[in-house]
């Protein structure tokens, strides 16, 4: 199996960024919740707008989301380049599958601040573009959505050497949710074996091997599991995952936040199981620049190999050793 190497570390690893919500999550693991669009007072999950006082209000909120995402990519571009070597032979480079998500956008932004070179993978192209990825020239941007099969996505990634997952469904038929949280991850996975990649890192949920470890009455598994069966599917991606023979990390957040990690607090670190969203966790809620972080460092970290962590985060928490986030 090969091992991939470290990119050169820059001084720009802290970041922040900012973004534009456009609905309400749960609590605690950031799935959508119905809610009141402020247009039509509409209430059905991720109303998405459906004529012209609809759109112009989304872009208006576009371009708000675009000066903002613009300005933080950009200066993380500006201090990444300065730390990359004009001759640095053979760079690594990872694929990201959701690269342009909440979580995904901050994986893209934490690789090219560890000087790796990104393969964007998305949906919507132009999207990625509204985000800044066409402005740095070590990030392309590909279509691929992992609904559309393995062979369409072993192209996407070309020749990079790991892949990042961090897709969700998001949309109103909830009845496809595995379509994507399932389905989707597995057919990334087999396009990794099929590019030979040295590792997989999954971006999944806490609570999603629940009803094994006797907490199928959390209020928190019953809850989200509403949403389509969305843990189950995941659980079901994990396994593939697996059994798949890749090296691989899974890392299972709980509720994902917007807010920079001085604001959510340090990172909590748990074995397979043993997080479960509950009042009495160290902690429930994690920055999703935290998640981005603990993502990268899995390329390189050796006690991340072939291991599931759950993450959590807490203001009274100690600063934890990048070496001790894998168990």
């Amino acid at each position: 199996m090969k091992t991939l190497k470290s990119a050169q570390t820059c001084c720009a690893s802290k970041y922040r960024h900012s973004n534009s919500a456009s609905q309400r999550h749960n609590f605690a693991f950031n799935t959508p919740i119905p809610i009141q669009c402020s247009i039509t007072r509409c209430t059905r999950v991720n109303c998405m707008p459906r004529d012209a006082v609809h759109q112009q209000w989304e872009d208006r909120a576009l371009s708000k989301l675009d000066r903002r995402t613009l300005l933080s990519f950009a200066s993380i571009l500006l201090a990444s380049q300065a730390c990359i070597p004009e001759a640095k032979a053979d760079p690594n480079k990872v694929f990201v599958a959701g690269a342009t998500g909440e979580t995904g956008r901050r994986i893209v932004m934490a690789l090219r601040a560890k000087g790796y070179h990104v393969i964007a993978g998305c949906r919507d192209p132009q999207k990625a573009l509204t985000l800044g990825f066409g402005l740095d020239k070590e990030v392309a941007i590909r279509q691929a959505d992992v609904t559309k099969g393995p062979e369409v996505l072993a192209q996407a990634m070309e020749d990079a050497q790991a892949v990042i997952c961090a897709t969700g469904f998001s949309g109103v038929n909830v009845t496809k949710v595995r379509s994507v949280d399932e389905q989707g991850t597995k057919n990334l996975v087999d396009a990794a074996k099929a590019k030979g990649v040295s590792k997989f890192v999954l971006v999944s949920s806490l609570l999603t091997n629940a009803k094994a470890i006797g907490q199928e009455d959390n209020p928190n598994y019953k809850f989200l599991n509403l949403f389509g069966g969305v843990l189950d599917a995941k659980l079901a991606a994990e396994k593939y995952l697996r059994a798949s023979g890749l090296n691989y990390t899974i890392v299972r957040p709980g509720g994902l936040a917007k807010e920079p990690p001085e604001e959510v607090g340090n990172l909590i670190v748990g074995k397979e199981d043993t997080l479960f969203g509950r009042d009495t966790d160290p902690g429930r809620r994690i920055s999703r620049d935290t998640v981005a972080a603990v993502c990268v460092a899995a390329l390189v970290q050796p006690k991340a190999d072939n291991k599931v962590i759950e993450v959590v985060s807490s203001p009274s928490a100690p600063v934890l050793p990048e070496d001790q986030w894998f168990l």
